[in-house]
C-alpha cells in the first residue's frame, strides 16, 4: 500500500453535522476549511507537489470526520461504568480530534506563508506536513476498521476477530511510512506537554543506541559516541531519527527493543536509577536457593512446591527488598542499632516488574518502588524472573508464583508478618501476578495475552516507546516456538505428590474471545483455553473469589482495553474491583514520576489506591 489516497473509502457527506450547527465550532471543518484555501493558493502558484500532499491531508481529515462521526454513537457501550467511561474506540476518536487540533495550528500557519512557501523555504513546516499527511492517513483506516468491529459486535467486548479489517491492519503495520509519520517532529503529540520532551529524548536515545548495540564499544550503554554525538545529531534532525527508529522496527525488533530496555540495567544509568527517587533504608538484592516449599492449604493438607526447573534448569530466584524504614529482623539490619529500626510491618507488598517478558528488572523500577514503600509504610519484594526468549512461558509465572510462596513463609526476614499481602504488577509483571490469591494491584496490564485485537492494543501502531513490531516480537519471545502445554498446568506442573483443586466446575467462563493467527506469530504453538497465560478467560468461579482489585492505566495505553475487560469481568463475577484511568500519559508512566506532573499525579493514584488496601 503505497503512501497515497486511499481508494476503497466512500464518504458520506450528509452523515455529518457540525456541533450546534456551527461550521467554526467544528476542528475538521475549520481544518478542511484551511486547507481549502491553502490549495487554491498552491493551485494558482502551480505548486503541484505541495497542491498533492494539502489535498491528501484534507481528503484523509474528511474521511476522519465522517469515520468519528459513525462511531461516536457507540462509545459509551463499551466503558466500565458512568463515572469511568474509557476505552480503545474512545481514545481513537480523540486521538483523531487531538491531531486535527494540532493540525490546524501548522495549517494556519502555512496559509499566512502560503504565496511563498515551498519544501526548501520552510523545510520544517513541510517536514509536519507530510507526517500529518501520513498520520491522518493511518487513523482513518484505523477508525474504519473500529467501525467494522463495532457493526460485528454482538456485546459490549472490546476484542473483535473481523478478518477482514485485521488484514488491513496488518498491513498498515508493516508500512514503513507509518512508523516514520509518529516517530518524526510530531513524536508523542498526544501525550501531555511534560511527558512530549522526555518521549522525544527517548526516541533520540533509540535512534543513537541502533548505531552501537551491536558493536562491542565501551560507549554501548551510554549511547554516546566520542568520535560524534548522534544523540545531539538525532535530536537536531527527527527526520533521521523517525527513518532510523523504523529500520529497527522492521528489521529485527526483538533484538533490538530487548537490547534497548536492558540499558537501565548498566552502567551509570543502573547507578543513577539507585541514587533518584525517594530515600530508601533498605534496597537490597536477595537470592532464593532452589529448594522444596511446603505449604499448607485451606483444607489442611500440606503440599511440597518443587522450585521452578523448566528451560533453564533449576537456580536462585532474585528478589529485591525495598522498604522506606530498617525493620527488626529484616535482612540487612544485623549490623544496625536497635534504636533505628522499627517494628515489623503487618503488611508485606509483592511486586513483579513490566518489560514485555524480555527485558529489565526491579532495578529500573526503583524510583516509583521507593515512593509506594514510603507510602505504604511496608516493605516490598520485587520479583526478578527469567527472561524470554531464553525463558519463555511459564517459566517466569512458575517463579513469581514460587517467590510469591516464598515471601510470605520467609516475611520475618523481610521486616513483616504478612498477616496482609498486597501483590502488586505492572504491564508484564502485572500479568504474573494476577494468579495470587491476595489482595491484586495491577497498573496498565494486559490481561489476554492472546492474538486478538482491540482498538486499544491499536495503538501501538503510532506509540513511540512500545511500537507493534514489538509488541508482536515481545509476545512472541514470551510464548515460545517449543511450548509444552503440560507445563502449563500451574501449579500441578511443580507440586509434588497428588495435588486436587479446591474449586470444582471451574469451565465456565461468561465471556468468549475470539482470536485470530497472525503472521507474527508463525511457528509460535499457542496454548489454547490456558488462563493461567490468559487471566481474561478464565472462569467465573475463580474470578468470584478473586480478593479486593484495583487496576490502574491510561487511556494512551495499548493494554488499556485489556484492563477494562479484566475490570468487567471482576464485577460481573462479584469481585470488588476499582478501574482508574490516567489520561494523556503513556505506557509505563510510573517510571516517568520524576519528570512529568501528569505521570507523577499517576503513581500517587497508585499510591492512593495502596493505602486504601492497608484500611
Amino acid at each position: 500500500m503505497s503512501d497515497g489516497p486511499i481508494k476503497f473509502i466512500e464518504f458520506d457527506e450528509e452523515f455529518h453535522r457540525c456541533p450546534n450547527a456551527d461550521v467554526a465550532a467544528c476542528e475538521f471543518c475549520k481544518l478542511i476549511n484551511t486547507f481549502s484555501l491553502i490549495s487554491r493558493t498552491f493551485r494558482l502558484r502551480n505548486s503541484t507537489e505541495c497542491l498533492k500532499l494539502v489535498e491528501n491531508c484534507q481528503y484523509y481529515v474528511r474521511g476522519m470526520r465522517t469515520a468519528v462521526d459513525k462511531l461516536t454513537p457507540h462509545l459509551s457501550k463499551f466503558d466500565f461504568n458512568e463515572l469511568v467511561q474509557s476505552n480503545g474506540y474512545r481514545t481513537f476518536v480523540l486521538l483523531a480530534k487531538c491531531g486535527v487540533q494540532k493540525c490546524l495550528y501548522l495549517a494556519e500557519e502555512i496559509n499566512d506563508c502560503s504565496r511563498i512557501y515551498s519544501p526548501s523555504s520552510h523545510p520544517i513546516l513541510h517536514e509536519k506536513l507530510v507526517d500529518w499527511s501520513r498520520i491522518f492517513r493511518l487513523m482513518l483506516v484505523v477508525i474504519m476498521c473500529l467501525n467494522e468491529f463495532v457493526q460485528g459486535t454482538t456485546n459490549d467486548s472490546l476484542f473483535s476477530s473481523n478478518r477482514e479489517a485485521l488484514d488491513k491492519l496488518i498491513s498498515m503495520s508493516k508500512e514503513r511510512v507509518n512508523v516514520v509519520g509518529f516517530q518524526g517532529r510530531l513524536l508523542g503529540f498526544q501525550f501531555c506537554k511534560s511527558v512530549r520532551g522526555p518521549l522525544n529524548v527517548v526516541g533520540c536515545l533509540m535512534a543513537a543506541f541502533s548505531k552501537v548495540f551491536k558493536t562491542n564499544s565501551i560507549f554501548k550503554h551510554t549511547i554516546i559516541s566520542p568520535r560524534d554525538c548522534k544523540l545531539v545529531y538525532y535530536w537536531r534532525n527527527p527526520k533521521d531519527r523517525a527513518e532510523r527508529i523504523a529500520e529497527m522496527c522492521l528489521g529485527d525488533p526483538l533484538t533490538f527493543f530487548k537490547e534497548f530496555w536492558l540499558v537501565q540495567e548498566k552502567g551509570l544509568v543502573r547507578i543513577l536509577s539507585n541514587c533518584v527517587g525517594e530515600p530508601v533504608q533498605s534496597n537490597l538484592e536477595i537470592s532464593i536457593p532452589p529448594t522444596k516449599l511446603y505449604v499448607e492449604t485451606k483444607s489442611r493438607k500440606q503440599l511440597t512446591i518443587l522450585p521452578p526447573f523448566e528451560y533453564v534448569g533449576k537456580r536462585p530466584v532474585m528478589l529485591r527488598l525495598v522498604s522506606h524504614k530498617l525493620r527488626y529482623g529484616s535482612a540487612g539490619s544485623g549490623n544496625v542499632g536497635s534504636s533505628s529500626m522499627e517494628e515489623m510491618s503487618n503488611t508485606l507488598i509483592v511486586h513483579c516488574h513490566g518489560g514485555g517478558f524480555v527485558a529489565q528488572s526491579s532495578n529500573s523500577h526503583l524510583v516509583y518502588l521507593k515512593s509506594w514503600a514510603k507510602s505504604a509504610g511496608a516493605p516490598i519484594v520485587s520479583v526478578d524472573y527469567s527472561l524470554a526468549p531464553e525463558a519463555p512461558y511459564p517459566r517466569a509465572l512458575h517463579e513469581a508464583f514460587y517467590a510469591y510462596l516464598w515471601s510470605i513463609q520467609n516475611a520475618h526476614l523481610l521486616g513483616s508478618t504478612a498477616e496482609r499481602v498486597i501483590v502488586a504488577g505492572d504491564s508484564a509483571g502485572g500479568l504474573l501476578l494476577t494468579e495470587s490469591l491476595m489482595q491484586l494491584f495491577l497498573v496498565y496490564t494486559p490481561q489476554l495475552l492472546e492474538p486478538a485485537i482491540s482498538p486499544a492494543r491499536l495503538l501501538s501502531l503510532c506509540d513511540p516507546l512500545i511500537p507493534y513490531p514489538a509488541l508482536a516480537a515481545c509476545l512472541g519471545a514470551y510464548l515460545g516456538k517449543t511450548f509444552d502445554p503440560t507445563l502449563a498446568n500451574l501449579p500441578g506442573s511443580f507440586v509434588e505428590g497428588v495435588w486436587e483443586p479446591e474449586i470444582e466446575n471451574v469451565e465456565n467462563c461468561s465471556r468468549k474471545f475470539m482470536t485470530v493467527t497472525l503472521e507474527e506469530l508463525d511457528g509460535v504453538n499457542l496454548p489454547n483455553d490456558d488462563w493461567h497465560l490468559s487471566p481474561l478467560i478464565a472462569p467465573d468461579i475463580l474470578l468470584s473469589k478473586f480478593p479486593k482489585t484495583a487496576i490502574v492505566t491510561s487511556n494512551l495505553d495499548p493494554c488499556m482495553d485489556d484492563c477494562v475487560e479484566f475490570a468487567k469481568r471482576l464485577r460481573d463475577a462479584g469481585a470488588p474491583v476499582t478501574l482508574d484511568i490516567i489520561n494523556s500519559v503513556p505506557h509505563g508512566f510510573l517510571n516517568f514520576g520524576k519528570i512529568s506532573e501528569e505521570c507523577y499525579q499517576g503513581i500517587e493514584s497508585c499510591a492512593r489506591r495502596l493505602k486504601e488496601f492497608l484500611k
